[in-house]
This record gives structure tokens, C-alpha cells and sequence, in this order.
């Protein structure tokens, strides 16, 4: 612990917002945040710091408090994996609800949710890589050109990413909160993206999509279809608004629940065949296993990254 605070004096002279935050968490939750802290400072030094700096810079600009925000979305997340650690089941199975509860819900995405989510993508180790994953084996995809899309865009980090990667590309994105839109749209203006190269409008997964086959050179689809009832049917209607050929990013988990999940997979190779089977082709992919950053952890949960292209 000693050891962690003076690498976090050490790092407030050159970054001072991701110091601030990271002596605050300490200050508060220490339990949570301890071991996280020591790993990200240990394992990704400037890179952890400079990820860090730039989503809290994001969160205070846009109005957030960001020790409040991942605190909150830490102690939500880890209190629905409890319940699944000990009944094997997640908390919800009703989509209709958790869009009550959750995406129409401002004590939720307002409050916490979209702001606390952006900010696990330094704080937490595996969205940290799985971003870092997204970054090095995705980006590099996207056509420079045409029109992309991100279905369940949520915060916009991602968007924000590739749309200020790649310059000359545009993007379409759909969510199904209207908290998600305004929130995405200020990442994007604040992050001094154009509003002329992208259009963020609601719209829910569920239903067919209402895009012209083969019209995006790009997709995400991210975090997203474990929160679905029926992901092979969204799968489809994604690969069919894609031209052949089209890179595409996406995530799921196996065995972690949240106040959102309601899709339970059984294991990595039922997500694969899934992918598959809307017809698209795996090219590499990334597994984030709890266990494999704490070996005394007892959260099962496992993430998964596939960088894809329709075919």
C-alpha cells in the first residue's frame, strides 16, 4: 500500500486528474480498488497513467464525478456477481425490465452507469486490455472511408477512438437510452470530433434493423449481446447492414452478471458458434479470465474480444 501511494505521488506531476483519482479510490475503497491500482501502475505504468488521465479528464468535463462513478459501478457490479456466485443464475432475465430499471432509468445511467462504465476502461485490468485489444487489433481495420456503425454505443468510447483514428470515416450509432445518446454526443463534441461525421439516434436491437443491406464498412458491437434475449437475430440483422468483407469488433462475458445481463452463456465456444452462425469469420481473439489476474479470486466471470469479418 506504501508502495502504491508513493508511485501515485510520483505520477501527479505528470498526470495529475488519474493521481488525484486514484489516491481518492484509495482514500474511500480502499478494498476495492487496492489491488487493482497495484496492477495497472506495476503492469502498464505511463500507458495506465495516460489511459487514466484522458477518461477522467473526459468524466470531469462532461459534468461527472469520477471516484464517485466507478465506485458506484463497482460496488453495483460486484453485489449482482455475488448473488450469481452463490445461485449460479443472473439477477435478471427480463429485458423489458432492466430497460426500465436500468437504460430509462437516470438515477442509474445518469448517475453512475455510462460515466462509471468509461472509466473501468483504465481502472478495471480487463477492460484496460480489452480496450488495449480493441486498439491494437481492431483500429487498424476500419477502412479510412465510408460509413461504420456501433450498435449499443453506450458511453462512445469507442467511437470516439476510431472516429479520431480514422479521420476520414463516419459513423452511425444506436442505442436504445436516450442517456446513452446525450452522453455519447458529448464525448464526441468534447473529444473534437465534427458533428457532421457522425449521427447517434435510438433503437433497439431487438427489432430489424432499419438499414439498407450492406451499408456500413465497419461495425461495433460491443458489450452488448449478453444483454439481449435473442443475440443470433441481432447478429444476423448486424451482418446483414455490413458489406462482405467488413471488419467488426465485439465483447460478451461468460459467468458475470450485472445489473444489465440477462444472457448466459455456457462457455467460449458457444460464443464462437454463435458468431459464426450470423456469418461472420473470427480472426483473432482476446480471453480475460478473473482467475488469470487473481488466482485467489473467486469471480468466474471471463470476457471475450473477437475481432471479426462478415462474410
Amino acid at each position: 500500500m506504501t508502495e502504491v501511494l508513493a508511485q501515485i505521488e510520483a505520477a501527479s506531476k505528470d498526470y495529475p486528474r488519474a493521481a488525484a483519482v486514484a489516491a481518492d479510490l484509495l482514500r474511500q475503497a480502499k478494498m476495492l480498488f487496492a489491488g487493482q491500482l497495484d496492477h495497472q501502475i506495476n503492469k502498464h505504468g505511463p500507458e495506465f497513467w495516460r489511459q487514466a488521465e484522458r477518461l477522467i479528464g473526459y468524466s470531469s468535463a462532461l459534468g461527472g464525478n469520477p471516484s464517485q462513478a466507478l465506485m458506484e459501478y463497482t460496488l453495483a457490479y460486484l453485489k449482482e456477481q455475488a448473488r450469481y456466485v452463490k445461485s449460479g443464475e443472473y439477477s435478471n432475465t427480463d429485458f423489458d425490465v432492466v430497460l426500465r430499471d436500468v437504460y430509462d432509468n437516470p438515477e442509474v445511467m445518469q448517475k453512475f452507469y455510462l460515466d462509471g462504465l468509461m472509466l473501468t476502461h483504465a481502472v478495471w485490468p480487463i477492460h484496460f486490455d480489452m480496450h488495449h485489444f480493441f486498439r491494437r487489433e481492431f483500429l487498424m481495420r476500419v477502412p479510412n472511408e465510408g460509413v461504420g456503425a456501433e450498435y449499443g454505443f453506450g458511453h462512445g468510447l469507442y467511437l470516439l477512438d476510431i472516429l479520431t483514428e480514422r479521420g476520414m470515416t463516419n459513423a452511425r450509432g444506436f442505442d436504445i437510452s436516450t442517456y446513452s445518446v446525450d452522453f455519447a454526443s458529448r464525448l464526441l463534441a468534447h473529444g473534437g470530433v465534427d458533428a457532421s461525421r457522425f449521427q447517434l439516434e435510438l433503437a433497439d436491437v431487438r427489432r430489424p434493423f432499419d438499414v439498407e443491406d450492406a451499408a456500413f464498412s465497419w461495425a461495433v458491437f460491443a458489450e452488448i449481446i449478453e444483454h439481449i434475449p435473442d443475440p443470433l437475430f441481432s447478429l444476423r440483422e448486424l451482418r446483414r447492414t455490413m458489406r462482405a468483407g467488413a471488419p467488426l469488433f465485439a465483447t460478451t462475458v461468460l459467468h458475470s452478471n450485472a445489473l444489465d445481463h440477462i444472457y448466459q452463456f455456457a462457455d467460449v465456444e458457444e460464443v464462437r458458434t454463435l458468431v459464426r452462425s450470423a456469418g461472420f469469420e473470427i480472426g483473432t481473439e482476446r480471453i480475460l479470465r478473473v482467475r488469470d489476474y487473481d488466482a485467489n479470486a473467486r469471480d468466474p466471470s471471463v470476457d471475450i474480444a473477437l475481432v471479426c469479418h462478415a462474410v
